[in-house]
């Protein structure tokens, strides 16, 4: 049995979450594991009194609670039984710990990174998919490759997760690597799945254009991403672009 530890927060998009999660239920037999995390933070503005920032702090428990409803309507409308665990002011290594039991984590986030995700990034230890703008589906994957360590591990952490009778071609995109033989297309026919190399280079293509190309995907897999988000971002790493640039669902293994 195969575990997905799915993330919820107060502004999740459910309808996404839900159809992506019933997705790998129904194709992969995964079972879930909910987890809500409960933002009771609540900074005081400076105008306000200690008085009156007591109502809004009840207030935004009150939006938190109406949603934390809303999941649990929207697991029995769409039969989901297991029982929703809510976390307050969760960390990177409270989720480590419940991952322990998961083969595999996943969680809406947008173009602009939250902090959380980020800190999530540096100690996970088990495969993650992200979601956004359109609930996950296996139609037409594509593999953004540079033909590293890192890329050829999430390939090999996906085949192994998902079923590669139901997967027969995927898309190989690649940025300036113009090399002889490619190995990732070597691992992807040795696990039955037909590779298409399509080469991407800055003389004849805009970076633009390459991220055109992969969002029209229905799911992106690429490589974990350097413990220092910082250094990627003054070196113009490719990883960290594309995770602010592709607006369609993500697998990092």
């Amino acid at each position: 049995m195969k575990k997905v530890l799915v993330l919820f927060k107060n502004n999740t998009d459910l309808n996404l979450t839900i159809k992506s999660y019933l997705c790998l239920k129904k194709k992969f037999g995964f079972n879930i594991i909910p987890l809500y995390i409960r933002d009771i933070t609540y900074r005081t503005p400076i105008r306000e009194t200690i008085v009156n920032s007591g109502s809004a702090t009840e207030l935004l428990n009150e939006i938190e609670d109406d949603f934390i409803l809303k999941v649990k309507k929207a697991f029995l409308e769409n039969g989901i039984n297991d029982e929703l665990i809510v976390r307050s002011e969760v960390s990177a290594e409270t989720i480590k710990t419940f991952l322990k039991t998961a083969d595999l984590i996943m969680l809406e986030e947008g173009l602009s990174l939250n902090e959380l995700f980020l800190e999530l990034l540096k100690i996970l230890y088990r495969p993650l998919i992200i979601l956004r703008n359109k609930p996950l589906s296996f139609d037409n994957i594509s593999i953004v490759s540079n033909d590293g360590v890192k890329i050829n591990k999430s390939v090999y952490n996906f085949i192994n997760l998902f079923s590669s009778s139901t997967i027969e071609n995927i898309h190989v995109l690649t940025w300036n690597c113009d090399y002889e033989k490619h190995h990732l297309l070597e691992l992807l026919k040795n696990k039955g799945i037909n590779g298409e190399l399509i080469n991407f280079n800055s003389k004849d293509d805009t970076i633009s254009n390459f991220y055109f190309a992969l969002g029209k995907s229905s799911l992106v897999i690429m490589g974990n991403l350097s413990r220092s988000f910082f250094l990627e971002k003054i070196t113009n790493r490719t990883g960290l672009n594309l995770l602010e640039n592709i607006d369609t669902p993500i697998f990092i293994g």
